[in-house]
């Protein structure tokens, strides 16, 4: 699959954000493409501090703000719609 550029993703979150407004989402497309992107933001901070662990170590803030983190992944990201935890998201 090929990366959309900067200004195609812009275009695309804007459009999903105007459905979500405009509750306009039949098949949840737009929902879905705002909960990926927001999701996918905080793993690439995940991927950013686990390249810096792999290199270089970590101290121990570092890796308890890594912990807290992923943990913070944990609950935000493994809510289904009605509040109801996703199991199948935990690590």
């Amino acid at each position: 699959m090929i990366k959309p550029s900067e200004e195609a993703l812009e275009k695309a979150l804007a459009a999903a954000q105007r459905m979500r407004a405009n509750d306009v989402d039949p098949h949840h497309l737009a929902q879905a493409v705002l909960y990926l992107h927001e999701r996918n933001q905080r793993l690439e901070e995940v991927l950013k501090y686990t390249e810096r662990f792999i290199r270089f170590g970590m101290a121990e803030p570092e890796l308890a703000q890594l912990r807290r983190l992923v943990q913070r992944l944990r609950e935000e990201g493994g809510r289904q719609e009605g509040g109801d935890p996703d199991t199948s998201m935990l690590l």
